[in-house]
């Protein structure tokens, strides 16, 4: 038997309180494994269809299965080499929610693995230039250790921050798929590690793999869609929009680039911070009787709310020291450690 003959479909119908899946979320079994875009897999679906896989002689049909409060209806049917990629694709079309998600974790297993495979593992010192403006990429990487910004040089010679990616953020994608040179540099803001794929394995991979260019296209749709919605924001009269389409670190970075001075005030249901800015550099921060630096951690945080720029207004007081993107950057340093610290085992977090 071969091992298009040991492979599997498995799509849910109908699920009742259900942690895990949303009806019409799939999963491949192929013996003695199950792949799914999801980091957790439940244990009751796949335990109930092991036996079915290993009785191999039910093509398809539906399963039933429960734990506790919980209940779940699957259907499954046996895949051949033509439906495979079929099933990547559903897996990927249907998974809306994991465009939040680090790029490898956007892929189905197969792919992630083959990914990897082709990867080199390289490491860049702090300051060091990642990729070179005006050049095109020679490769695709994937930050799995540190911080980038990606900068512009403008014609005075001043390097200007646009943003920052952090672990599970990729690179260089645009240049490798169009050919053309890149219009920014990447730099390596402290010590960094990325899985790089060279151009030439990359397309490849993409060859191999159409699911691959789903997810790239998906991804660079979701940024000029983010793009877009920025620009809007910031042509209307005055600085202000919501904080879903514009995060907060994109918008202290827009302001230290162009070079504002004034208050910016961010709202939350019902609590309101201000940062004041004087000629693009964070000097100010408050939230309630939070700390300077409290203020910027929290608000960090905040996926919602409004926020909008009040120029020439600037607060009383000095109350944050050092340069904007230092200040910024130490604060997702904390907000790394913090998250960190939450996802350990209680007796390992009180340990360390």
């Amino acid at each position: 038997m071969d091992e298009a003959e040991k492979s599997w479909a498995l799509k849910a119908l109908d699920l009742h309180n259900c942690p895990y899946y949303t009806k019409g979320d799939s999963l491949q079994v192929q013996m003695p494994g199950v792949f799914g875009n999801q980091l957790t897999t439940c244990s009751m679906p796949v335990a109930t269809f092991i036996p079915v896989a290993m009785d191999g002689t039910m093509p398809e049909g539906h399963i039933e299965a429960g734990y506790k409060k919980c209940s779940c209806r699957w259907s499954f049917c046996q895949l051949t080499k033509l439906s495979k990629p079929a099933v990547q694709f559903e897996e990927v079309l249907t998974a809306e929610n994991q465009m939040s998600r680090p790029f490898l974790e956007q892929m189905p297993v197969t792919v992630a693995r083959a990914f990897r495979e082709r990867a080199t593992a390289l490491s860049f010192r702090q300051g060091e230039t990642i990729l070179q403006a005006n050049t095109t990429s020679s490769h695709f990487h994937v930050l799995v250790k540190g911080m980038v910004r990606i900068a512009s040089r403008g014609g005075d010679g001043r390097v200007l921050e646009l943003s920052v990616l952090r672990k599970g953020d990729c690179f260089g994608e645009m240049s490798i798929l169009t050919g053309a040179a890149t219009s920014n540099q990447v730099d390596a803001v402290e010590e960094c590690l990325t899985l790089a794929v060279s151009r030439e394995d990359f397309h490849k991979l993409v060859a191999e793999f159409p699911v691959l260019s789903i997810i790239l296209y998906r991804m660079l749709s979701k940024r000029i869609k983010a793009t877009n919605q920025k620009l809007a924001q910031l042509l209307s009269p005055g600085l202000s929009g919501d904080l879903r389409f514009f995060a907060f670190t994109d918008l202290v970075q827009t302001v230290m680039t162009a070079r504002m001075t004034g208050t910016l005030v961010v709202e939350n249901a019902q609590r309101r911070a201000r940062f004041g800015f004087r000629v693009g550099g964070l000097v100010h921060g408050s939230l309630g009787n939070s700390a300077a630096t409290l203020a910027v951690d929290e608000v960090l945080r905040w996926v919602a709310g409004s926020f909008r720029f009040h120029p020439d207004q600037m607060p009383a007081e000095d109350n944050l020291d050092g340069d904007t993107m230092s200040i910024l950057l130490e604060a997702l340093r904390r907000m790394d450690e913090s998250s960190i610290l939450e996802k350990a085992p209680e007796g390992q977090a009180a340990s360390s």
